[in-house]
């Protein structure tokens, strides 16, 4: 199986099975307060976990973030607090874990910065997702990270 994270506080998270299937997708759970958020590390367990397929193992893709030039003190802090956590998250799960940076997955998947594009092209990969606001671009991320790993994993596109 493999699980795709698109990290931070409006991430998602998406499951494809080893023949590249639509298993599921989420928005991350966050936990907030005041003005800290984090993952809800073991909300975001108990929704992959409830989905996974007994006995398969679980090869977690992780986007490689990192904060970028121009933007503020807090603005880092928060962003590198979601992606720790994010990271934490996974390790409660029995998978391993890889991280892939933006502009290798997309270049592969013929993608650019254009989040339209990833719903898009989210969309007609795999109808049966919920994919219908436009803020569900993180959801439509972790899918398109998913398909990304099963085609580099296996060799095959799905």
């Amino acid at each position: 199986m493999i699980l795709g994270i698109d990290p931070g506080l409006t991430g998602a998270w998406a499951l494809l099975d080893s023949e590249g299937r639509y298993i599921a997708a989420d928005d991350l759970p966050v936990i907030r307060d005041q003005s800290t958020a984090w993952i809800d590390g073991p909300e975001f367990h108990a929704q992959v976990w409830g989905r996974a397929i007994v006995g398969k193992s679980i090869h977690a893709v992780v986007e490689r973030v990192h904060s970028m030039p121009k933007q503020g003190v807090a603005s880092s802090f928060t962003f590198g607090s979601g992606f720790g956590s994010v990271l934490a998250a996974v390790q409660l799960l029995p998978a391993s874990i890889e991280l892939v940076t933006p502009s290798v997955w997309k270049r592969d998947l013929g993608l650019g910065k254009d989040k339209s594009a990833s719903l898009d092209k989210a969309r007609l990969l795999y109808p049966q997702a919920s994919l219908k606001r436009s803020r569900d671009d993180g959801r439509a991320e972790a899918l398109l990270i998913a398909r990304w790993a099963y085609w580099k994993r296996f060799n095959r596109r799905p």
